[in-house]
């Protein structure tokens, strides 16, 4: 006979949750404290009341919280900040559930974290803030309400930032526009910064596909011809990905057609392996073989 969930009493499902006995995988306490905030109140009072905290953690200090912003559930959101649970935890990568949440654009859970006393000016191991996350995924709605919730001027960014954190902060300052990113750039921050792959902002701005910021940063001096570890140039990112404008505009600030990463592949056979016919022929028209 099959089990239907719903119609087990409050106290079966607590104790089924406490138990982790509904999960494939084993017991997972802050998955518990999840599916009970997904069952509705009762049955999380029930589970708390078992001696599970709210703010449980798994392997990775995740709390049911940020599962639960990470996938965009409001309701169970803020049901478990009713009931306590921390809002500016972090887990071991230094996310908060308002970084979770605005890394996959559910801009409903991150106004209800911010009203809630969401820090948005945390940053996690990386010195990312969600605002960051949020404008490198392009989530244009949730990066807006990030950047309404403090009408003041942000702080000014440290000199000469280096590594990944340099890297993101000046492919942030190009998202910003070009005043934010000369600011930045006359506190002693390099435009052609790489992170410990090699990667620099203008190779990540390629590889997604954004225009304006390609366009700024190489306006403010970034390299078209540099290579990450792997050899690869941000021309062979937007080939890859089919980012046809952005190519014309790498070639036309000088961008090498020709060159090859470790793997001895250029950007053609790049566009080419991935079916970018049009990207393909810009490259052709400018040389490439």
């Amino acid at each position: 006979m099959k089990m239907r969930i719903p119609y087990l009493g409050a106290a079966l499902v607590a104790t089924m949750l406490a138990s982790g006995s509904v999960y494939a995988d084993g017991p997972e306490p802050h998955k518990n404290v999840l599916r009970a905030a997904n069952f509705g109140e009762e049955q999380l009072k029930q589970v708390l009341a078992s001696g599970v905290t709210v703010d449980v953690t798994d392997d990775d200090g995740e709390t049911a919280l940020m599962e639960a912003a990470d996938k965009g559930n409001l309701s169970a959101v803020q049901l478990l900040l009713k009931h306590g649970a921390q809002v500016n935890r972090k887990d071991k990568d230094g996310k908060t559930a308002l970084m979770h949440a605005a890394d996959e654009g559910h801009t409903p859970v991150v106004q209800a974290l911010l009203a809630a006393g969401a820090d948005p000016s945390a940053k996690d191991e990386d010195g990312e803030t969600a605002l960051m996350m949020a404008e490198e995924e392009r989530h244009n709605d949730t990066a807006t309400v990030l950047r309404n919730f403090h009408k003041t001027a942000p702080a000014a960014a440290p000199a000469a930032l280096v590594g990944k954190q340099g890297m993101k902060a000046v492919l942030r300052a190009a998202y910003e526009g070009e005043t934010a990113l000369r600011q930045l750039l006359a506190g002693g921050t390099a435009v052609d910064c790489a992170d410990n792959d090699g990667e620099t902002a203008l190779m990540e701005a390629a590889d997604k596909g954004n225009l304006p910021a390609v366009q700024l940063l190489l306006k403010c001096g970034a390299k078209a011809g540099l290579q990450d570890h792997e050899g690869k140039t941000a021309l062979m990112d937007a080939a890859s990905d089919g980012h046809t404008e952005v190519v014309r505009v790498l070639i036309a600030a000088g961008a090498d057609v020709n060159a090859r990463d470790e793997d001895g592949e250029t950007a053609l056979m790049k566009a080419l392996e991935d079916h970018h016919n049009d990207t393909a022929e810009a490259l052709r028209a400018a040389g490439a073989r």
